[in-house]
C-alpha cells in the first residue's frame, strides 16, 4: 500500500486510531451514481454501502502485507487499474507466482454481474473475495482466521473496521469491504458513450463505420450496449480444442460443455490476451476468429457463422472497439491506490 503522510504522521495516525473506543458503523450511504443510461445499482441488503466500508475496501485491495500470507500480493496485483482492472496475462498468477489455468476478468461494473467468474460458479462478490481469500492458486490462506489475526493485529484496520461494521476484523467483514469498493467501480465514459449522448464529433469516420458493423453483424446480440454483455454463457467455437468444461463444470449438464461467461467489450483494447485460456494475443487475431465463423463444435452457438468482412471492415470494427475505452476509468483517483 502506497502512503502519501511521512512517517511520523503515519505513526502518530496508527496510535490515535488504536486508542479510539469501539464506533457505530455510518448509516448514511454515500450517493452511488452509475454512469448516464445505466441500470441502478444492485446492492444486497445485507452489505449496504457507506463511505467507511469503500474505503475500507479500497485499502484492503492495494493492500499485500494483510491481504497475502507472505505479504507479496493483493487484489490489484491480479486487477491493474492501468489495465483497465484485469492484468496483461495470458492465465493470472498467484501466490507464489502459482499460475491459475483461467485468465483475469475485468472488475469494473461488476455489480451488475448475476453471477462471477468465467463459469458463473461464484454468486456474489463477497463470496468471490472469500474463496480467493483461501485459494492456494490466488492468495492462499490456509486458514481464513490467520487472516483475521493478522488484521487485528493492526491498530490501524481495527479501528477502520470499528468505523465501517461497528465490529472487530473479521474475514466475512473484509470481505463485505472489498465488494463495496468493487461494486462501487464503474466504467462508462468513453468515446462511444459521448457519441450516444450527442457530441457527434467523438468517434471516427472508421469508428462510426466500424459501430455500423457491429449492430449489422449481431455483435450487440451478445454483447449489448450499455454493458456490453449479455451475462450469459456461449459455445463460441473460438477454440480447436477446449481442454475443460466452462459451465458444465457448474451445472453438470453436457449441452453445457466448453460455454463460457460473455465478457464486456468496454475497455476491450486494454485486457488482451483474450478468451477464458487467454490464448488469444490481439484483439484482430480474436476478430478474425469470428469473422471465420470459429472452429467446429456440436453445441456451438448457431449466432456464430462466417461474417465475410473484408479486412477493412475489421479494421473498422477493431477501431469502434477501441472506441470503447474509458481512460477516466483508468486514472480515477476514487479507483487508485491509497
Amino acid at each position: 500500500m502506497r502512503w502519501s503522510e511521512p512517517l511520523g504522521g503515519i505513526l502518530l495516525c496508527l496510535v490515535l486510531l488504536g486508542c479510539q473506543p469501539q464506533m457505530e458503523p455510518s448509516a448514511e450511504a454515500p450517493p452511488v451514481t452509475p454512469p448516464p443510461g445505466f441500470p441502478p445499482v444492485p446492492v444486497p441488503p445485507d452489505n449496504p454501502i457507506t463511505a467507511e466500508r469503500r474505503e475500507l475496501g479500497r485499502r484492503l485491495f492495494y493492500d499485500p502485507a494483510v491481504l497475502s500470507p507472505n505479504g507479496t500480493i493483493a487484489c490489484a496485483s491480479c486487477h491493474r487499474q492501468a489495465r483497465a482492472f484485469s492484468d496483461a496475462l495470458a492465465l493470472s498468477a498467484g501466490i507464489h507466482g502459482r499460475k491459475h489455468w483461467r485468465s483475469t476478468l475485468p472488475l469494473f461494473n461488476v455489480a451488475y454481474a448475476p453471477a462471477l467468474l468465467w463459469d458463473g460458479s461464484i454468486a456474489s462478490i463477497e463470496e468471490d473475495v472469500l474463496v480467493t481469500l483461501r485459494a492456494a492458486l490466488t492468495l492462499g490462506w490456509r486458514d481464513t482466521a490467520e487472516f483475521a489475526q493478522r488484521l487485528r493485529e493492526s491498530p490501524f484496520y481495527r479501528a477502520a473496521f470499528r468505523r465501517a461494521f461497528g465490529q472487530e476484523p473479521s474475514a466475512l467483514l473484509a470481505a463485505r469491504a472489498i465488494a463495496t469498493f468493487v461494486r462501487t467501480i464503474f466504467s462508462g465514459a468513453s468515446a462511444y458513450d459521448r457519441f450516444r449522448q450527442g457530441d457527434s464529433s467523438a468517434l471516427t469516420p472508421a469508428q462510426q463505420r466500424g459501430m455500423r458493423i457491429f449492430f449489422r453483424v449481431g455483435c450487440a446480440e451478445c454483447h449489448p450496449p450499455p454493458l456490453f454483455t449479455d451475462y450469459q454463457y456461449h459455445a463460441t467455437g473460438m477454440l480447436a480444442h477446449y481442454w475443460e468444461a466452462g459451465r458444465a463444470s457448474v451445472t453438470g449438464n453436457p449441452g453445457d460443455y466448453a460455454r463460457f461467461r460473455t465478457p464486456t467489450l468496454r475497455n476491450v483494447a486494454l485486457t488482451a490476451p483474450y478468451l477464458h485460456d487467454g490464448s488469444v494475443g490481439s484483439l484482430r487475431e480474436l476478430l478474425r476468429r469470428y469473422n471465420a465463423g470459429g472452429y467446429p463444435l456440436p453445441n456451438k452457438d448457431a449466432r456464430i457463422r462466417p461474417l465475410g468482412l473484408s479486412e477493412p471492415e475489421l479494421q473498422d470494427l477493431e477501431a469502434f472497439l477501441q472506441s470503447l475505452t474509458d481512460s477516466l476509468l483508468l486514472r480515477n483517483p476514487a479507483y487508485a491506490a491509497p
